[in-house]
């Protein structure tokens, strides 16, 4: 499979930070630097993971990579000039609503503080946040699952509420993108989310089944416009701390489910007692029109996508 290459020129960064590189982001951001010409490519990247790469580095990054093993919920200890820097680095526990969780994100970013201000010339960050922070609509509300969200959002907006005095403080340029919910290939190999469960699910035993709300509305931005929309941010005249980086098309959960069930030939399973739901929806247009980006590839498009078995999709 071949990725989009949008018109980007990267060309002005140094040398690019990212953290976090194992993940869906980071996977998809790697790909569309990748997808680059040789021309257009940083001078320069970092790449940050907790336990090495696991996945093979394209070859026309080998030369001006370098992969660094690093727990950042402690000290970050980098001996590296950076000119940017996308912070992807998420808190490594198994339940993100979890009070351990929290902790850990904040040691993260206080951590990232204090690197910063080491230099001399401080570079410019991308923090990637959550979508949750510019508010999600409970469906058939549970007092303990929204008491669980609410924390975690607040976790989130003091995040960004720090890195904001830091940047005010220490004198670096800051963009925060509040990310919500994508598709596209390497989320296959990521649990925890809908899209993936049931492609999963559906290809290993044609039986769906769904354990949340049905009415639970979500949207599905690719992984080719997600990261092109964080890079061009990432090189914009304008740092912008309020983007909203998702799609805005709206699909519900049955409507996902009943999709890939017809695709798939798979039969569908409703739990009687579903785990609450809620909408969770950007307004992006702001940013759309801000950084010049479009959606691009619909939800149901990305769906076909994924469903190609790994082996053909990368001939």
């Amino acid at each position: 499979m071949h990725t989009i290459c949008f018109m980007l020129d990267l060309s002005a960064i140094n040398s690019l930070l990212i953290t976090g590189t194992n993940g869906f982001v980071g996977r998809s951001l790697i790909d569309q630097i990748a997808s680059l010409s040789r021309d257009s490519l940083p001078g320069r990247l970092i790449l940050l993971t907790r336990h090495g790469l696991e996945f093979d580095l394209p070859a026309n990054l080998w030369e001006i990579s370098t992969v660094l093993e690093r727990d950042l919920t402690k000290d970050w200890m980098l001996n590296q000039e950076v000119s940017h820097l996308i912070n992807l680095a998420a808190d490594g526990s198994k339940s993100p609503y979890s009070p351990e969780a929290s902790k850990n994100f904040s040691s993260i970013v206080n951590n990232l503080v204090s690197w910063i201000s080491t230099f001399q010339d401080p570079p410019r960050v991308f923090h990637a946040s959550s979508g949750a922070c510019s508010g999600y609509i409970p469906i058939n509300v549970d007092k303990e699952f929204s008491n669980l969200k609410n924390n975690f959002v607040q976790n989130r907006l003091q995040a960004e509420l720090d890195l904001k005095r830091a940047s005010e403080n220490i004198g670096f340029e800051l963009s925060i993108g509040r990310l919500f919910s994508f598709s596209g290939t390497h989320l296959i190999s990521k649990n925890h989310y809908a899209i993936s469960n049931f492609i999963n699910a559906a290809k290993k035993s044609r039986l769906i089944n769904v354990t949340g709300d049905p009415n639970t509305v979500r949207s599905y931005l690719h992984q080719e416009s997600l990261a092109n929309w964080l890079l061009t941010s990432l090189v914009s005249q304008n740092a912008f701390t309020d983007l909203q980086i998702g799609s805005s098309q709206p699909v519900t959960i049955r409507e996902l489910a009943e999709f890939i069930a017809e695709s798939t030939s798979s039969e569908l399973n409703y739990a009687s007692d579903p785990i609450p739901g809620d909408i969770y929806l950007p307004d992006n247009q702001e940013t759309q029109d801000r950084l010049g980006v479009i959606e691009g590839k619909g939800w149901k498009t990305a769906v076909l996508e994924m469903l190609i078995p790994e082996n053909e999709g990368h001939q």
